[in-house]
C-alpha cells in the first residue's frame, strides 16, 4: 500500500471515531451515560510530499487542492447530525459507507506538477487567393479559351504566439499582420468568333479562295473592286470585321466574304492546289527565264513521266536534271526542256541518239549533223547549254551568275522568250513552238 493509500485510511479512522465521540456527548447531556475520562488521542503523523521538481505548476496546484477538498465533502456527506434545538433524539438515518473509488491525490499532484507550458513566436506567410476574370474577344474561335495573364496569389505576413503543454499545441493566437503583396488576377479570353470556329482558323493564318473572288477596299460590294482574286489562291487572313473578312494577298489588302474562304483544316490537299495553281497562272509567253520555276523534284519526275512522244525515255530519265539546274544556274528547267523537246523532237533526232546532243548545240545550217557538239552524257549536254543561257542571253552584261562568275550578255535582248528568239533562232515563230510545249508541260502537274 503506498503513503496516498494509507493517509486516506486514516483520514476514514479518524472520521468513525468523531461520530462515536459525537454519540457519547449526546448519552451523557440526556443522562443516559455518564461522562468518562478523557482518552487520549493518537498521535497522527502525515506523509511529507517532496517534489523534486520545483517547478510548480498553479493550475496542478489548485486541481490537488480541489480534490482534497471533494474528498472531505464526500466523508461529511455520509452522516446526517442531531438537531440540538429538538427534545428527542435524532437518529442517524444513514450509515456510513466507505468510498470505494478512492481518488489517489499524490498522482494527481505529481501529474499536474509534471506538465510544462511552453509558449513560441514565429512568422508565417498566409497565401491569398486571386480572381479570375473573362473577356471576350471576337478575334478568336468561338469559346475557345486565351490566358493574357496568369494569376498570382498576395501574400500577408502573421506573427502568432502558439501555447503547448507537454508538447501538444493548445492554443494559437494572432497578434499582428502585414500585407507583403496583393494577389494579381488573372484573366482569360473567351472567343466568340464562330468564322473562326467554322473554319478551324486564328488570325494570321492562310486560307484559300473557294471561287473567283473580287477584293474590296471598303466593306461595300457597291463600291469599285481592288482586283479579282482566282480560285484556290491563296490569302494571308488579317480580322474579322462585321460581316466581312479582311485579307492581304500579293500585297493588295482589302475585303471578302466569309463564305469566299476555305482552309486547309476543312479541304484537305487545297494547300498544295493553291501551289500548283499559281505556278500555272505564272506561266505566260512574257515570264521571266531567269529563275526557277518553283516546281519541286517531284512536280519534275511527274511531268516528265509517261509521256508518248519520250519514245526512248531521255527526258523521263533526266528529269531530276532539269531540276538540278535550277538550283545550281538559277534558270527557268521547264524553258531548257521545252527548248530541249524542240529541237531534238523529244529526243528522237540523229544528233540527239548519236551525239547525246538534245539541243542540236554548235550546229549551223549548212551541215547541222556535223556542226553538232558531241556529249559524253545527256546530263552534260544539258548543263552545257543552260550554262550558256543564263551567261549570253537570259541576263544583261556584269550580272553575277553560277561559281562566281559574272553575264557577258552578248545576245542578250530581255529575260523572256520572245527576248531570246532574236537572237538564238532565225525562225520567228521559234518562241510561240517553245511557249506552246512549257504549256503542255505545265499542264501535267
Amino acid at each position: 500500500m503506498d503513503d496516498m493509500d494509507k493517509l486516506n485510511r486514516e483520514y476514514i479512522e479518524n472520521a468513525k471515531s468523531l461520530s462515536n465521540l459525537f454519540k457519547e456527548v449526546q448519552d451523557i447531556r440526556y443522562g443516559r451515560a455518564s461522562a468518562r475520562e478523557e482518552i487520549k488521542k493518537p498521535e497522527i503523523k502525515y506523509n511529507k510530499i517532496y517534489v523534486v521538481d520545483h517547478r510548480f505548476n498553479v493550475a496542478g496546484a489548485i486541481i490537488g487542492i480541489l480534490i482534497i477538498i471533494m474528498f472531505f465533502s464526500v466523508i461529511n456527506s455520509n452522516y446526517i447530525y442531531a438537531n440540538t434545538d429538538e427534545e428527542e433524539e435524532k437518529v442517524a438515518l444513514t450509515t456510513f459507507e466507505e468510498n470505494k473509488k478512492v481518488l489517489n491525490v499524490m498522482e494527481i499532484i505529481s501529474s499536474n506538477i509534471s506538465e510544462k507550458t511552453v509558449k513560441e513566436i514565429l512568422n508565417k506567410e498566409i497565401e491569398t487567393e486571386f480572381q479570375t476574370q473573362y473577356v471576350e474577344n471576337n478575334q478568336l474561335p468561338k469559346d475557345e479559351e486565351h490566358i493574357l495573364q496568369e494569376g498570382q496569389v498576395g501574400i500577408i505576413e502573421q506573427t502568432i504566439i502558439n501555447t503547448y503543454e507537454n508538447s501538444n499545441l493548445v492554443d494559437e493566437k494572432i497578434i499582428s499582420e502585414m500585407k507583403k503583396s496583393d494577389p494579381v488576377d488573372k484573366i482569360i479570353e473567351i472567343g466568340t468568333s464562330e468564322f473562326l470556329a467554322e473554319k478551324q482558323v486564328y488570325l494570321g493564318d492562310t486560307m484559300y479562295t473557294t471561287e473567283d473572288t473580287y477584293l474590296y477596299a471598303e466593306t461595300n460590294e457597291d463600291t469599285q473592286p481592288i482586283c479579282l482574286i482566282y480560285q484556290y489562291i491563296d490569302v494571308k487572313l488579317l480580322e474579322e470585321v462585321d460581316d466581312w473578312i479582311k485579307i492581304v494577298v500579293d500585297g493588295y489588302e482589302g475585303y471578302v466574304k466569309p463564305e469566299q474562304l476555305t482552309s486547309e483544316a476543312l479541304v484537305p490537299g487545297i494547300a498544295e492546289t493553291s501551289r500548283l495553281k499559281r505556278i500555272k497562272l505564272g506561266v505566260s509567253i512574257n515570264m521571266r527565264l531567269n529563275k526557277p520555276s518553283g516546281l519541286t523534284r517531284d512536280d519534275y519526275i511527274k511531268i516528265f513521266k509517261d509521256n508518248a512522244s519520250d519514245r526512248y525515255k531521255i527526258f523521263e530519265e533526266n528529269a531530276e536534271v532539269f531540276y538540278e539546274i535550277e538550283e545550281k544556274y538559277n534558270i527557268n528547267g521547264i524553258f531548257v526542256a521545252a527548248l530541249g523537246i524542240h529541237e531534238s523532237n523529244w529526243g528522237t533526232s540523229n544528233i540527239a541518239v548519236d551525239k547525246k546532243n538534245l539541243f542540236g548545240y554548235g550546229s549551223y545550217d549548212s551541215d547541222p549533223y556535223n556542226g553538232a557538239y558531241i556529249f559524253e552524257s545527256y546530263q552534260y549536254g544539258i548543263e552545257t547549254v543552260a550554262k550558256t543561257l543564263v551567261k549570253n542571253y537570259l541576263n544583261p552584261e556584269g550580272t553575277v551568275i553560277y561559281d562566281g562568275e559574272t553575264a557577258t550578255g552578248a545576245y542578250y535582248n530581255g529575260p523572256n522568250i520572245e527576248a531570246v528568239n532574236v537572237r538564238y533562232a532565225s525562225d520567228q515563230n521559234w518562241s510561240n513552238r517553245i511557249f506552246e510545249i512549257m504549256t503542255y508541260l505545265y499542264e501535267k502537274l
